[in-house]
């Protein structure tokens, strides 16, 4: 009875919105070098897909995952690539055990790599996700304007070796209502220990409370300086995005 309560509950809510939608990001420096396209996509409620590639024909990522639709909380991530044939070939696993401790695992050619760190702050988001549960979360968000704080751990493949820890909290403070595109839009700032004392900036859509850009002063891939995440366009519906994915690979040439 509860359960199902709890699922009337979620079915009305702004998540059930989002199921088929697809947000196309770019996301690079601050400066805009080094381009990589982002494709986030809701294949249905507490899930997410997310494909992204520096240009089409080459070796693309396709990472799956299990997102709490209400508290925003990943409790699984599924890294792989994308294969021609349009599915995901995994490779990594990346799991929370629901207080904070995470971990990772992957099969490498040179063996099997498991890395784990605890988070201090929930919910968190994994900053080398590109922010895809988070602008799902702020759209499943009520108040657009609230101020907010998540936990930020980073998975980060260096010349060293994978790392994997907790960067910290990052707080986001309301500042303005203002326009983006003729659309209204909401800045704010964001800060916190997880940025190191720098600070950065979040721009939402007014309305459907998708990031519009984020900046922020620390990278969350290697050979990057900073990050800044731009929305380029969105689609609905499944077919975009099955069309999204094999235009990735159409009129390729094979190997």
């Amino acid at each position: 009875m509860i359960r199902a309560a709890v699922l009337l509950l979620l079915l009305a809510s702004p998540a059930a919105g989002q199921v088929g939608r697809t947000w196309h990001y770019s996301r690079s420096n601050d400066d805009g070098s080094l381009a990589e396209a982002v494709h986030v996509h809701v294949p249905a409620l507490g899930e997410l897909a997310v494909m992204k590639a520096r240009a089409r024909c080459t070796r693309a990522a396709l990472v799956t995952a299990r997102i709490d639709p209400v508290s925003g909380q990943a409790s699984e991530l599924v890294g792989g690539q994308l294969g021609r044939d349009g599915r995901q070939q995994a490779f990594a696993w990346f799991k929370e055990d629901g207080s904070g401790q995470i971990t990772a695992r992957a099969a490498l050619p040179e063996g099997e790599l498991r890395l784990a760190t605890a988070v201090g702050t929930r919910p968190w988001h994994l900053y080398d996700f590109d922010f895809a549960s988070l602008t799902l979360w702020l759209a499943n968000r009520q108040d657009r304007r609230a101020d907010f704080r998540i936990g930020l751990p980073l998975l980060l493949i260096g010349p060293q070796g994978p790392t994997l820890a907790d960067l910290g909290a990052l707080d986001g403070r309301f500042l303005a209502d203002t326009q983006w595109m003729g659309r209204p839009a909401l800045l704010s700032r964001l800060e916190g220990p997880a940025l190191g004392g720098k600070a950065g900036t979040l721009m939402i859509d007014a309305a459907a409370g998708h990031i519009i850009e984020a900046r922020l002063p620390i990278p969350n891939h290697d050979g990057y300086r900073d990050f800044r995440l731009r929305l380029a366009g969105i689609d609905n519906g499944a077919e975009a995005w099955t069309q999204t994915l094999a235009a990735h690979w159409r009129g390729c040439k094979a190997g």
